[in-house]
This record gives C-alpha cells, sequence and structure tokens, in this order.
C-alpha cells in the first residue's frame, strides 16, 4: 500500500464490484501508536516517500466505506517455524519491533475463521515480548 494512488484505484474497483471484506496490510506506526524509539529506528530505514505513502494509503482505507481489516505489521522476518502473534486494537500502544511473516499468516487465517471480528478497524501485528528500539534481526 504503498502507493495512494494505487490504493485509490484498488478501492475503487473493489467498491464498484460490491467486495464485501478486504484484509490490508500496512507498517506500524501509522498511527503513532509505536514508541518513538522504534518510530524514529524506522524513519532512518526507510525511505520518507515509502512511509508518506503507507500513511496515505492507510488514510484511503479508513476513509472508505469498505468493511476492511487494516493489519499494522511491524519489522518481518522469516522462521518456518514461529507463528507466535498478537493483535494489538487501534487506539493502543504498540510496542513489538518484530513478527515472522508466518505468524502474520497465521494472524491472517485467524482472523477468517472469527466471525465475530470487528471491520472497519485496524491491529498491530507483532511478536509479543520484543519490544525492542529496532529489530533483533538488525
Amino acid at each position: 500500500m504503498s502507493d495512494a494512488a494505487d490504493t485509490a484505484s484498488l478501492l475503487q474497483a473493489m467498491q464498484a464490484a460490491h467486495v464485501p471484506h478486504v484484509i490490508a496490510a500496512t507498517i506500524a506506526g501509522i498511527e503513532n501508536e509505536v514508541p518513538q524509539a522504534l518510530a524514529d529506528w524506522t524513519a532512518a530505514n526507510l525511505p520518507q516517500s515509502y512511509l508518506q505513502g503507507e500513511l496515505a494509503s492507510a488514510k484511503l482505507m479508513q476513509d472508505s466505506d469498505l468493511n476492511y481489516l487494516l493489519l499494522k505489521l511491524t519489522w518481518l522476518f522469516d522462521d518456518d517455524i514461529d507463528r507466535e502473534y498478537e493483535l494489538v486494537p487501534s487506539g493502543q500502544p504498540f510496542a513489538d519491533a518484530e513478527v515472522s511473516r508466518q505468524a502474520v499468516v497465521q494472524a491472517i487465517l485467524d482472523l477468517l475463521a472469527d466471525d465475530d471480528h470487528p471491520w472497519q478497524t485496524s491491529y498491530g501485528v507483532g511478536k509479543p515480548g520484543t519490544h525492542f528500539a529496532h529489530p533483533s534481526f538488525y
């Protein structure tokens, strides 16, 4: 979701096609929910154009009429065995610095299997206990 124009086109097509639900991914920090040290580290290690695109795209999603779930992902790593994650609701502080890609897939599968979760909201997705100023693998 790093290009707001592409996101706008996608949202328009989804609304025209009456898509009932969408799960989208963006970066943690778009709601100023991460600790300042992690936000500063992220800003120093990603292009500003990318960060601005993620923020603008997330706002478009949140302002849409679609039933969306916006997953705010921390820094990603690969681990075929690690599927541990936590979902932190929008509006809550979110301090996790990393999560495995496999855990994100597990989170999506779990959300799809749960008919009771709310839509039109966002969750931070991170590995519990990784409250670091930057990901452990950097």
